[in-house]
Parts: C-alpha cells; structure tokens; sequence
C-alpha cells in the first residue's frame, strides 16, 4: 500500500476496536503509516455491527467506517496456536504494535509486551486500558459514559439536585485517543536515538484527568470547592454569566465577560453591584446566590431580542459569545466547509465526512481510503509478510486466518 504523509514506511498491527484505539491508528494512518488492523473471526471489530442512530448506509455502521479509513483488514484468530504463529511473524518487521484488551488479556493470548518486544526488540507496544493496568477498577469496562461518571466531571455542570450533566460526546475515547498517538509518536522518536522500542501505557481515566487538571487541582487547594446551584450551569469552575441563554429566536453561548461591560450593554446597572459584592468563596450558600442572581438577570435581558442581535452587540463590545448551531447550520457554514472531505466508499459510494485534523506543508492532501471490508486484505498483507499462497491457503482451511481461496 503507497502512503505519503510524515510516518510512510511506519507499519502499525491495529488490534484495537470501539472507538480510542481505531481512532488513534485512523489518524496515524493518515499521515502515511500502513495500517493493518487485524480482526478476529466472526464479524471482526463490533463496531461495524453497531449502528449510531440506527443508520447502515455503508454496509458497516457509521462509527466503523469513520474511524477506520486508511486502514487494511486482516482476519486472524489469535486463539488458536497457528493464528499467534502468523502474527508474531508479522511482528518481526512490524514498528508498532497496539491494543485495548482489558489487562492481563494480551499476556493470555501470549500478545503482551514481554513476549513480542523478545520477537522485535525496535517494536513500540501500545495499550489502551479504561482504569489502568492495576488497581481495584483495572477489570471494569472502560467505557467513556462510565469513566466520565467514575471521575467526578459529570458533577461539572447541570443544576443542584439534578441529574449529573455527562458529554454528549466520547469525549473520553477522543481524549485518550490523542494520548495514545501522542505517545507512540514520543516512542518512536526515542527508538531512532536509541534503536530499542518501549510499551507506551494510556487509560480512559488518565485521559479526562489530565483534560481536568485545571478542576481537579483547584478541587484540592480550594477550602470550598464550588458547587451546583438553581440556575443551570455548563460548569461550576466557571464565574457567572458563563454559559447558554435562551433568546427571542435562538440561543446565545457566553464564555468569559466582564460584568461591567455587560451591565453598560445589556443596560443592567445592577451587575456592576454584583461584580463588586461577590461573596467570599467559603460562603457556599451566598455564592450560589450571588452566581445565580447574575444568570437570571442576564437571561432576562436576552430573552428580549435574537440571539444574532446580541451576538453582534456584544462580540463589538469585546465580551466572548455565539450564536448556538445545529449542525444543518454548523455544516453549511464555510468555515465547517474547510474541514470536510468528499470520499468513496464501495457500498455508499460518495458522501461526506470529517478531514484530519492536522495538515502537513510536504504532503497538503494526503491519501484518504475508506474503511476497509472484513478481512479484505488478508491475502495482501501475508504475502507482503513473506507467506506463500499455499501456506495461506493452509492457514484459511483452518481458521487461523481468514483469507478467500487464491486464483
């Protein structure tokens, strides 16, 4: 497979599923690595079967096809004693290696760290896990709605007594995702100093504690730690007005603003009384008051007119606020219309989706290929391994791999 990009000639065995590990190796592949994500018998990768919001357009469901491109499937049962045979094979000239098996998985299945770097001494080994390698949560499912309610952020936003407020979004899984690549990129930099590969080391919780070191920090040096009020917040670390406001037709974010310029603007002498009356932090209870009285008043005040109008009123006035978007609005925007890319795939032919993130001055328009089919490269990449088609005709008469019988 030719590849452009920044990592060309990097090979990565992709034994990851869901979300944090595909898309890891997805962006990895995009900027030139030759990704192989080896799949198990049986339908490979769950999340081709696992449909978001019931839509099947591409044959495989959406959440695979979108963190999937740039990659070839290879079908190899890993239980089975042939199936490790091909793949520690496969690791002799492979450069990165990664998985998110629950611990102790991998060392089951004879696929740990140990065992493969004896194979490849130059392999870097990545292993994403939900809670880590050790400890009393190391068994749990790592999964992102779980660790976002494990690790305190859901209690961020909402109100007093509601119900805790999660990410609508895997943001977790994005997170850890960024980690990992992060990571393995580190490693692979050291092996060219020092010619030896190391295990690279991620967990879902790691991920959204460090996206939280500015709250969990300040939880721990505060001698009162804010906390949820009447008014609906986004998030309790933030000082009032911060948050989404209901206008006469649509909505209004606000981020960070100066009372005394929203008391001159919005025409509300009395938020210039309130900025200078704020309660020490130890009085939780007049905090919350305090906090609260801003937010009403200024969600009165907008509900009087469009959110267009006060976004331009504002934004002129130097105070940090939008207009909120729905993704019809979002994606017919021209600044969203930069970051999509037209793309083929076999079964869906031409839609639209989301273009990496990261571009590069050498390689402006990197190859882009759709997710792979179910074990379509198989063949492919045990020839490229030094495998001859009868030995892989071999290996598939016994489900070791899973490859269509050769010409």
């Amino acid at each position: 497979m030719s590849q452009t990009g920044p990592l060309a000639g990097i090979r990565v065995l992709d034994l990851t599923i869901a979300m944090a590990g595909p898309l890891c190796t997805q962006r990895m592949g995009e900027m030139g690595a030759d990704i192989v994500k080896i799949e198990a018998p049986g339908g490979g990768d769950f999340s081709r079967h696992s449909p978001m919001a019931g839509i099947e357009a591409f044959g495989d469901a959406t959440c695979f096809v979108t963190l999937n491109r740039n990659k070839r499937s290879l079908v190899l049962d890993l239980k089975s004693d042939l199936g490790r045979e091909v793949l520690h094979r496969l690791v002799r000239d492979a450069d990165v290696f990664i998985q998110n098996f629950r611990p102790r998985v991998a060392e089951k299945l004879g696929i740990d760290y140990a065992t493969l770097s004896t194979i490849n001494s130059r392999l870097v080994y990545a292993a994403i896990s939900g809670y880590g390698e050790d400890g009393p949560m190391k068994d749990r499912p790592g999964q992102d709605l779980l660790v976002q309610s494990f690790t305190g952020l859901t209690y961020n936003g909402g109100v007093d007594g509601g119900l805790p407020h999660p990410s609508p979004l895997y943001m977790v899984d994005t997170a850890a995702s960024h980690m990992a690549c992060e990571g393995i990129l580190a490693a692979l930099i050291a092996r060219g100093r020092t010619g030896v590969g190391q295990k690279v080391e991620v967990s879902l919780m790691s991920a959204i504690m460090e996206m939280q070191l500015q709250e969990i920090t300040s939880h721990l040096a505060a001698d009162a730690p804010p906390a949820r009020s009447r008014m609906p917040q986004v998030s309790i670390w933030m000082e009032p007005p911060y948050g989404v406001y209901k206008c006469r037709e649509g909505d209004l974010a606000i981020a960070q603003a100066d009372l005394d310029v929203l008391a001159r603007e919005l025409e509300i002498p009395k938020l210039s009384e309130l900025k200078a009356t704020r309660p020490p932090q130890r009085d939780a209870a007049a905090v919350n008051h305090w906090r609260d009285r801003i937010c009403q008043l200024v969600a009165e005040r907008l509900r009087g007119d469009t959110a267009a109008h006060w976004d331009t009123l504002l934004n002129a006035a130097g105070v940090w606020c939008g207009v909120v978007q729905d993704y019809d609005a979002f994606l017919s925007h021209p600044q969203a219309e930069r970051q999509m890319v037209r793309m083929h795939h076999p079964v869906a032919g031409e839609y639209t989706t989301v273009a990496p993130g990261i571009r590069f001055s050498d390689n402006p328009d990197p190859t882009l290929t759709a997710a792979p089919a179910y074990g379509a490269h198989t063949r492919d990449v045990l020839l490229e391994a030094g495998f001859t088609a009868t030995e892989i005709d071999q290996l598939a008469e016994t489900g070791a791999v899973g490859a269509r019988p050769s010409d």
